[in-house]
């Protein structure tokens, strides 16, 4: 409310704000809930509540904090949110008649375990009711006085009655994550290392007699150990009970710190109350995570809040400590392999998604390459069209490449169809267009021949011969393939050869090659209508090159005494005539020692002439492949 920051509130024994409505903390840092004109947001949080406001504001206080309530924590439980109400009864809340009757009528008496969105969903509790319980709750929080503390007392008595060198013994061996050695304290004490080990003893005994014979220290660690099921937050229970957060004496040590020590039904972890051992608690978090998992390693986070009976909030804030990547609402309990994950974005998505959106949502970031190898070698994936992936359990029909796609209607047609009806098949399943169902239909292992589909009987061959095939040479069983480094080759993506290149090698529609190379064995593949080259990465990396270097790659697919594959750099233009020039740029291995009669006949056989063709021949050649510049260089040497 305006102005209320200017009425004074200071020397009470109250609880803060803060203190008797804990989720205020999350409106701390601002905007401010009361006062626009504040200079300090929310500073009136830490102060106490409710003490030297005046009447007339103290309602409408309670009113805008109800109204904040409602609408941003519609599913925190009243008894968590109002832990300082000592019932959370109908009755107790002195409700008006018809919020009440409302409430009986629904079978809601008791609210303790009620959320907002819980009571706006009871027949006849609408958004003023509820506002009227917050209210009510609000004002229960901030009026009642906080309770003695009993277990501090008992504490302060038991420090009481200890003598001086047990104080010390109790701070340094006992009630400390640091434990003092026995031979620093007798230093420390002036005694024998033997004489503290006694001493130590005795007042271990004493102190858990004392935990154990005392029932307000003995009910505070209950609380404790009941919350830890197996993990709750520190911060939480000290809110509702601030008594576990007291200092004990002029030790300096609160309450939970001394109870965790003594108590080995729960430790205190990071400002984690956690079942027995941290890693207990681990297991058993992860047990639960284990039977509550989905196909795909997913458990929606207020599953797992309900299994360990805290705050969705507070799960996830207990999954990312513990480890744990949580993901729009769920917990991933398998995401150390790219294929959990992969698997996880899917089922969150629940429809198809591209490999680009797919690998920027897997975390942590992996490469478009390594996400793309593992839906292809997993079965929970499935490729719905050319773009889309999907999980196999959805049902989908997989897809495939056209040209499989052509091979499964034929057989199951008896070896032929009409075009029109195979067109209208494929672009009508998948995401196809119609051009490319007709492309692949008359070319490669296919044939389309008075609108008729079926297989080809006899191996298609290149369109274009090797003399007429661009940067393509040969010296004796050796193949050359002139060709320029570029980005997707420094990637590791494969690229198309030739079909003529193909056909000379042993590829060609249905069948592979496989060549032995010095880094390994090399595929030559042929994919639908096209030859394709399987990744060079592997010889960029041992040479060296980047884009825009020029190499050979060269083929003697019947070789025996060498590599059968193998990437060459192009060497620097050689010196010499215009002639010998010119075979160096096919790469030929003698082009520097040939004598100059030797040449044109080697030329000539490199670009699959007679030996006895003239330059005049062979620069028609040139020129014909688009080999425009070779040919010039003839030209000036004629």
């Amino acid at each position: 409310m305006s102005g209320l920051s200017r009425y004074s509130i200071g020397g009470s024994t109250r609880l803060s704000w803060l203190d008797a409505l804990p989720w205020l903390g999350e409106h701390r840092p601002g905007p401010p809930l009361l006062d626009e004109g504040d200079l300090l947001a929310n500073a009136w949080m830490t102060t106490p509540a409710g003490e030297s406001v005046p009447a007339e504001h103290l309602d409408e206080v309670y009113r805008r904090l109800a109204v904040v309530f409602v609408r941003d924590h519609r599913e925190l439980a009243l008894a968590t949110a109002f832990p300082h109400v000592p019932e959370h009864s109908t009755t107790a809340l002195g409700l008006g008649e018809r919020t009440e009757a409302a409430l009986r009528a629904a079978g809601a008496t008791e609210l303790a375990d009620f959320t907002v969105a819980r009571l706006a969903a009871l027949r006849g509790v609408g958004p003023a009711s509820i506002t009227e319980i917050v209210t009510a709750l609000i004002q229960r929080s901030v009026e009642t006085e906080p309770a003695n503390a009993p277990a501090l007392a008992e504490f302060d008595r038991l420090y009481g009655e200890l003598g001086e060198r047990d104080r010390f013994l109790l701070t340094a061996r006992i009630l400390t994550d640091r434990r003092t050695t026995l031979a620093e304290c007798g230093t420390a004490l002036g005694i024998s290392r033997e004489r503290v080990n006694q001493l130590d003893n005795r007042l271990r005994d004493r102190v858990h007699a004392a935990f154990h014979s005392s029932r307000h220290l003995y009910a505070a660690a209950d609380r404790l150990a009941a919350a830890a099921r197996p993990v709750a937050g520190l911060d939480r229970l000290i809110a509702a009970v601030p008594e576990l957060g007291a200092p004990l004496g002029d030790t300096g040590i609160a309450l939970w710190f001394a109870l965790a020590h003594l108590d080995s039904r729960f430790d205190v972890v990071d400002g984690w109350v956690v079942a027995e051992t941290m890693d207990s608690a681990r297991g058993r978090v992860r047990a639960v995570l284990t039977e509550l998992a989905s196909d795909e390693g997913l458990v929606a986070i207020p599953a797992i809040a309900a299994e360990l009976d805290i705050s969705e909030a507070e799960a996830a804030t207990w999954l990312h400590y513990a480890g744990y990547r949580v993901l729009d609402g769920h917990v991933l309990v398998r995401s150390a392999s790219v294929h959990d994950n992969i698997a996880a974005v899917l089922a969150l998505s629940g429809s198809p998604m591209t490999i680009d959106d797919i690998h920027a949502a897997v975390v942590p970031a992996r490469s478009l390459s390594s996400v793309r190898n593992a839906m292809v070698s997993d079965d929970r994936f499935v490729k719905t069209d050319r773009a889309h992936w999907a999980l196999a359990r959805w049902g989908a029909s997989r897809y495939v490449p056209i040209h499989r796609q052509i091979g499964e209607v034929l057989d199951a047609n008896g070896g032929r169809i009409p075009v029109e009806e195979l067109v209208e098949r494929l672009t009508g399943a998948f995401d196809v267009k119609e051009f490319s169902v007709r492309t692949y239909a008359a070319s490669g292992e296919y044939m389309t021949i008075d609108g008729i589909v079926t297989r080809r009987k006899q191996t298609q061959r290149a369109r274009k011969s090797p003399a007429k095939t661009r940067n393509l040479y040969r010296e004796g069983a050796v193949l050359r393939l002139r060709t320029t480094i570029v980005a997707p080759h420094v990637k590791g993506s494969a690229f198309n050869l030739p079909a003529a290149l193909a056909g000379l090698v042993g590829a060609g529609p249905n069948r592979s090659v496989e060549l032995s190379s010095r880094l390994g064995p090399q595929s030559i593949l042929w994919v639908a209508v096209q030859a394709r080259s399987g990744t060079i990465k592997r010889f960029i990396d041992h040479l060296g090159l980047t884009p825009g270097d020029e190499v050979f790659l060269e083929f003697a697919p019947e070789a025996t005494d060498r590599p059968q594959f193998d990437v060459v750099p192009v060497a620097p233009a050689a010196p010499g005539s215009a002639l010998r020039r010119v075979l160096a740029a096919t790469g030929h291995s003698r082009a520097a020692e040939l004598a100059e009669a030797e040449l044109a006949p080697a030329l000539a056989e490199s670009l699959w002439l007679p030996a006895e063709a003239g330059l005049a021949t062979i620069g028609t050649t040139l020129r014909a492949r688009k080999e425009d510049a070779l040919a010039e260089l003839l030209t000036a040497e004629r």
